[in-house]
């Protein structure tokens, strides 16, 4: 009488869940290659600016910003915050603070903080229509941000092979309200453009219709230059 050896019976379905395990794959691992976060990266840009106080009544500004990661910190759910020094200069030599806001990534998740609004502008990874809400982390109306395109992307001088293109917003009913808002993230580089037009045209009955700014604002912001001090 032959005794079955459980030994010999075992043998190869160890080595075939060996064999699993090694053909197992790490999960991708994501990084923020589209907003670098690190100290001494800075990002020069040029800004046009209207504001629009009432009808025929606006101020128009040209002027350059500064944004520098100065330092960084870790909050209480140990994710590293970046201190971001923005100034302001109307010649590109003399410079004077303007704000600091913070970005962190967190859960494959941009969020800017600025002026105490906390912002989630970039969400990993990154693919055409995909969307969220920017503002789930504060207490404005939901809004859903989406990603409208990828690829390469041309701006003045520079020609950015492969950048990502926020949309925030494209609305314009002609007669009481416009707004257009988007953002620009070239891969390795981080923000190079922002565009904020935001009006409320004149509703009243002599103007509807007429496209008469009431009140609001456009900000055009545009890289000029970036790299590390």
């Amino acid at each position: 009488m032959k005794i079955f050896n459980k030994r010999y019976w075992l043998l190869p379905l160890l080595i075939f869940m060996g064999s699993c395990t090694e053909e197992q794959e790490d999960p991708e691992v994501i990084t923020s290659t589209y907003y670098p976060l690190a100290i001494g990266n800075f990002w020069d840009y040029s800004v046009d600016e209207t504001i629009y106080y009432g009808e025929e009544d606006f101020e128009t500004e040209s002027y350059f910003y500064r944004d520098e990661i100065a330092d960084f910190y870790l909050n209480e759910d140990k994710d590293l915050v970046y201190l971001f020094h923005r100034k302001k200069s109307l010649n590109k030599t003399d410079w004077t603070n303007e704000v600091v806001y913070t970005a962190t990534f967190s859960n494959n998740r941009i969020i800017k903080q600025y002026n105490n609004l906390q912002e989630i502008i970039l969400v990993y990874p990154l693919a055409v229509d995909f969307s969220w809400n920017g503002n789930a982390l504060n207490n404005n109306l939901p809004e859903s941000y989406f990603i409208e395109s990828t690829g390469s992307y041309i701006l003045n001088e520079f020609a950015f092979p492969d950048a990502v293109k926020v949309r925030v917003s494209e609305e314009d009913d002609l007669i009481t309200i416009r707004d257009n808002r988007y953002a620009v993230f070239a891969n390795s580089i981080g923000l190079v453009e922002s565009y904020y037009e935001v009006f409320q045209y004149c509703s009243r009955n002599d103007c509807l219709g007429e496209q008469i700014i009431q009140e609001g604002r456009f900000t055009h912001l545009r890289l000029i230059n970036y790299g590390k001090l």
